[in-house]
């Protein structure tokens, strides 16, 4: 898949494989809490790093702060 910037570009089946490929995946919103890091999220709902800083736009991966909102297209 051709690197896209913006995720409102990406059609339905890019966003299926991006979150894995599984099918039935969704946007769902989540809120970082404390002592959360963007690996640990990633992880939690199968999706990359790269993946939560492209659709959310993140300056400084390293940098996260509670209370915020993410984006995440998952199928969990």
């Amino acid at each position: 898949m051709e690197e896209i910037k913006n995720v409102q570009e990406l059609n339905d089946e890019q966003l299926n494989e991006a979150a894995g490929g599984a099918g039935q995946a969704r946007w769902i919103s989540y809120t970082i809490v404390r002592g959360d890091t963007l690996t640990k999220i990633a992880n939690r709902f199968a999706v990359s790093v790269s993946k939560l800083v492209q659709w959310n736009n993140i300056a400084d991966p390293d940098h996260i702060v509670a209370g915020h909102k993410l984006k995440i297209y998952t199928n969990r």
